[in-house]
């Protein structure tokens, strides 16, 4: 069995905007959790989950952020989390690859598909088998998932419809009982 663990020191989730429709916002969340496992060697066979907590949300900007988590948007007091669970890989060629999951946020769960690229692959110095370094790209409608607050009536939204989601990830890969020693 292998494992595949977030490395959160060396992992970045985040997201982009437009606000007025002019300007890129760009933000992140700071405090996340989950992995992956696998029955062999073979990583498009791996399953599992992502979850992060929707209040570490970070965009430079305290009043924004405050207004992100309130009930307009993320409701973070009712929904603290939003989750990742990954339904499959497929190969796109050697590094590249259609990643799958289903996306929870505010209890509505929807399909997501992320385009994916392996960054670099080595030997793990610290223990596990290998660090592998990938980058996720995709995007959503937020108003898919209840985020549907669109500011005064007849102005242009806060922000896009579209929120593009960015990930560069550290992963370690860990064999069997390595994942539970540590």
């Amino acid at each position: 069995m292998l494992k595949y663990e977030i490395d959160q020191a060396h992992t970045h989730i985040g997201f982009t905007a437009k606000h007025l429709a002019v300007s890129t916002v760009h933000g992140r969340f700071n405090k996340f959790e989950g992995g992956f496992e696998s029955p062999d060697d073979d990583y498009t066979k791996a399953r599992g989950e992502v979850k992060v907590e929707l209040a570490s949300l970070e965009s430079q900007s305290d009043q924004r952020d405050t207004h992100l988590r309130s009930a307009d948007f993320f409701d973070v007091e009712k929904y603290p989390y939003m989750t990742f669970k990954l339904t499959s890989i497929e190969p796109v060629d050697e590094e590249n690859f259609k990643v799958t999951g289903d996306l929870t946020i505010k209890e509505i769960t929807k399909p997501l598909v992320l385009e994916a690229t392996i960054e670099g692959r080595l030997p793990d110095p610290f223990g596990g088998k290998e660090r592998v370094g990938i980058s996720a790209r995709g995007q959503i409608n937020r108003k898919d998932w209840g985020l549907t607050f669109d500011g005064l009536a007849g102005t242009v939204p806060f922000a896009s419809n579209t929120i593009k989601l960015e990930i560069d990830a550290e992963i370690v890969v860990k064999v069997g009982d390595l994942a539970q020693a540590s």
